[in-house]
């Protein structure tokens, strides 16, 4: 084979002039290398950078396992009873996984993913997760073709690449045992990392993720009527299917209602988080490293399909973590501060540990197995073939002062993020009705204290101590707000809010403040009278109705209006920022305090009211 050498221009080199000539510029070494089979300087590189991968690296495969809990019937029929009694044993590993005992097993739904219905997939490009690419849109797949797609993915690909088979008789001779499916599945998580780490190969995969159970179907399909495993309460008349059953008791739609979660009382549907998600997996397919919004606990269930690997790192390793990851990956952190929040990046688990002192572990969860995440634990994780999964969160009142940190985090820490959902209205909604159902406060309705559970003392403690927080932040704000001049209006009389229909987020601080919101009266009252001029602008060179497009603005009819919801305060965030008290004054529109109003939905006297009946 004949190779040339290319000047760094791209011309020819030569190691002397013409003769009779003077060299027009100095010789210099090559620089660059061209096979004429098309073999390059960057291929070449490539090539001596995976070899060295390969030497360096350390399998993740050899990270502890997490804890396994096996609990009887009788622990497992109340789910939260039975989380929290685990919490101290497995909340310092992250993650634990739970096996139903027999009988138990939430059966499954075959109808989820929906009877045709499409949906979307992220695309991931497997061998370059460590470079925290923002995913492609994939194909649009219904349920079956799918799974389709995925079994010829993992069929075709274990047939071009013997090395899984060969890594999977190896250990089955050197661990008699281990079963076959275990040793596959090791045999799998170690090619998956080969992949992630070495980049030798481009590898392409699609995650049907984050599908709204109420659309396409959650797979907790309902259990008889009398069964020791329905929920709590469950009659044929609540929430029952076509055939008279009803919800498992850790069908996670009824997870969501269960009186020990607090996220019961968020305002609106919020698919993942007051309403359950469904996912559907292929072989690598990837969840990348993450703890869940506003630092809540989640639980997920594999209803069916090939076995998913999980590695979960503990909640007081959080900040390690962090550390590790940006020192790991820096180059990566500098352009996007926020990239832990973009659930776009996969740092080897061995790395982690053995490299920056973080604690993994990880485990198999396989068909008919729970995995719970604890609040601000990290956690990731790929599935070995097709799979359907399940997950929700939930919030206890253990949660609370994680809920509070995980506000002060996306106010002050690095990459800020936009909060999901008010955590002080959640506070005080859940208090209100805590004193309304339990008669804190009121003697006349107080149910005797021997008849009430300990949980019952617990969650009154937590909301306590959490509100008088809240109530005196604030007490705080709103007095240095006021005696600025800044001037107070209850919300229903707030005219700039009359199309509110959900929170809005500071400008500044990306925090839902709800119980008191700062805004400029002229900065509306302009954006309002633009949005208006352009709009009938509009309407007039499209030869439409000037009227008819003045009243869309504002929503038209009732359905129109919930139609155009998302793209009005979509704009409202652009043209009309809102501030919470500790960043009232800091807008810099110019038009002066006194044009600054500060809208309440909650007076002090009501949190007073609400924080007495709790003392009692």
């Amino acid at each position: 084979r004949r190779t040339s050498m290319v000047a760094a221009d791209g011309g020819a080199m030569t190691s002397e002039p013409p003769t009779g000539r003077r060299a027009k510029r100095t010789v210099r070494a090559p620089t660059k290398f061209v096979d004429e089979d098309g073999f390059n300087d960057a291929d070449l590189q490539r090539a001596l950078k995976a070899s060295m991968k390969h030497v360096r690296r350390v399998s993740s495969t050899t990270v502890p396992e997490c804890p396994v809990f096996r609990p009887t019937a009788e622990q497992f029929a109340d789910p939260f009873a039975y989380i929290k009694s685990i919490t101290p044993e497995a909340m310092p590993y992250g993650i634990a996984k739970i096996i139903p005992p027999q009988g138990w097993k939430p059966p499954f739904n075959e109808e989820a993913g929906g009877d045709g219905i499409p949906f979307d997939t992220k695309l991931q490009t497997v061998n370059r997760l460590q470079e925290g690419l923002h995913f492609e849109d994939g194909e649009r797949y219904t349920r079956d073709s799918y799974r389709d797609m995925a079994d010829a993915f993992k069929r075709k690909y274990l047939e071009t690449h013997q090395r899984v088979a060969d890594e999977t008789e190896r250990l089955r001779r050197e661990n008699p045992g281990w079963s076959d499916d275990a040793c596959e599945a090791r045999a799998l998580e170690e090619e998956f990392w080969r992949i992630v780490e070495t980049d030798t190969e481009k590898i392409r995969v699609e995650y049907g993720s984050d599908l709204d159970a109420d659309v396409y179907g959650s797979g907790f399909a309902s259990v008889p009527v009398g069964s020791a495993a329905a929920a709590a309460g469950a009659t044929p008349d609540s929430d029952s299917d076509e055939d008279g059953g009803v919800p498992h008791a850790w069908d996670f739609g009824e997870l969501i209602r269960h009186p020990s979660n607090l996220l019961r009382v968020v305002g609106g549907d919020i698919p993942g988080l007051t309403r359950p998600w469904l996912y559907f997996g292929m072989m690598f397919s990837a969840f990348c490293w993450h703890v869940e919004d506003h630092y809540l606990g989640s639980i997920n269930y594999m209803h069916a399909g090939a076995p998913k690997t999980w590695y979960g790192a503990p909640t007081h390793a959080a900040d390690a973590f962090e550390r590790a990851v940006r020192e790991i990956i820096p180059g990566i952190f500098k352009d996007a501060p926020d990239l832990l929040h973009r659930l776009v990046t996969l740092v080897p688990p061995a790395v982690l540990g053995e490299g920056h002192g973080v604690p993994v572990c990880q485990t198999l969860q396989r068909a008919g197995e729970f995995v719970v995440t604890w609040p601000r634990a990290y956690h990731a994780g790929f599935s070995h073939g097709w799979n359907v999964g399940e997950a929700v969160n939930f919030g206890t009142a253990d949660w609370v002062p994680m809920g509070r940190a995980a506000v002060n985090d996306y106010q002050h820490g690095v990459g800020k993020r936009d909060s999901i959902f008010s955590h002080e209205k959640m506070i005080l909604d859940t208090a209100k009705a805590f004193v309304r159902r339990y008669g804190y406060g009121d003697e006349s309705s107080r149910e005797d204290q021997s008849l009430r559970a300990p949980w019952i003392a617990r969650m009154a403690d937590a909301l306590r101590a959490e509100l008088e927080i809240i109530e005196k932040e604030q007490r705080a704000g709103r007095a240095v707000v006021t005696s600025k001049g800044v001037k107070e209006v209850a919300g229903k009389e707030n005219e700039a809010s009359k199309h509110e229909n959900e929170d809005e987020n500071c400008a500044l601080c990306k925090a839902m403040p709800h119980l008191a919101v700062v805004h400029c009266a002229r900065c509306f009252e302009i954006a309002e009278k633009i949005e208006f001029e352009q709009a009938v602008a509009r309407a007039r060179a499209e030869g439409r109705s000037a009227a008819g497009a003045a009243w869309a603005l504002q929503g038209g009819s009732s359905s129109e209006r919930l139609r155009r919801m998302g793209r009005y305060h979509r704009r409202r965030r652009r043209n009309r920022p809102m501030f919470c008290l500790g960043h009232a004054l800091d807008g810099n529109c110019g038009h002066g305090v006194a044009e600054l109003v500060m809208t309440t939905n909650a007076s002090m006297d009501e949190l007073e009211r609400v924080l007495g009946a709790l003392r009692k």
